[in-house]
């Protein structure tokens, strides 16, 4: 994934979030809406685990 992969799906999820919000009856259940959620958070923390961590020299 490139960064403009990235900006062009969070532009596409910022889209949807603004059309929800303008909405009366939500297009997109609430079940599928948290799984969603939850894979991201997935990416995220795989992400975040996959960062080296400095290992201090005393």
């Amino acid at each position: 994934m490139t960064i403009t992969d990235f900006s062009d799906e969070r532009a596409a999820k910022r889209a949807a979030i603004r059309k929800a919000r303008n909405s009366t009856k939500p297009a997109v259940p609430a079940d599928q809406v948290l799984a969603l959620l939850d894979a991201d958070l997935a990416r995220v923390q795989t992400a975040i685990d996959a960062i080296p961590t400095r290992h201090r020299m005393d």
